[in-house]
């Protein structure tokens, strides 16, 4: 059984759901919980992350609901599904820095498992990234640091720049695109 098979079981009638969810803010909770906890124990591997996901989703729905934001109440499943699939891949994103962080941590220099010249050539390949990045405009800058720094949700984002997430992916895209030319044009002596 397929994830969106899993997630619509028997939602049959979304329309009547959403009246139900509005009159009974409990009635989401119950209708897709133990559905996306399934979903994130596939993704994420761990119970525990897939609680903390189906919350998390389970939020992010009811706010979007709230504000109107499901123009076609049949479309609820489906949208609860990708809305889990997306905190899935945060979850994972944010998984990987930490992990990435710690073992930085744990191989820091002066230990014997570190090659000095490995410390030199990332010490300088870090200083490559940050020259690149401080010849991008300020707005290039702050925008990447949103998105990679603070880890600012895209929708959050893209509603306090004025633009649509579909422009903010494009923003981004084409900011990524030039820092790598400007990256594949720096050579390292």
């Amino acid at each position: 059984m397929t994830e969106s098979d899993e997630i619509s079981r028997g939602d049959s009638d979304a329309p009547s759901l959403i009246g139900s969810i509005e009159a009974d803010p409990d009635a989401l909770w119950h209708r897709f919980h133990r559905r996306l906890v399934i979903v994130g124990m596939r993704r994420l591997g761990s119970r525990a992350d897939a609680e903390d996901v189906a919350q998390e989703t389970l939020q992010r729905v009811t706010r979007a609901l709230n504000e109107k934001l499901l123009r076609e109440p049949a479309a609820l499943p489906g949208f609860v599904l990708q809305t889990a699939v997306h905190v899935c891949q945060q979850w994972l994103r944010k998984r990987g820095r930490e992990h990435r962080a710690l073992d930085g941590y744990a191989n820091e220099p002066g230990e014997e498992s570190v090659h000095p010249l490995l410390g030199l050539i990332d010490d300088e390949r870090r200083q490559v990234v940050r020259g690149a990045l401080q010849k991008l405009p300020t707005d290039e800058r702050e925008l990447l640091e949103q998105i990679y720094v603070l880890d600012t949700e895209p929708s959050q984002l893209a509603e306090r720049l004025g633009i649509t997430p579909g422009a903010l992916r494009v923003r981004k895209h084409r900011i990524l695109k030039r820092l790598s030319e400007m990256l594949r044009n720096t050579v390292i002596d």
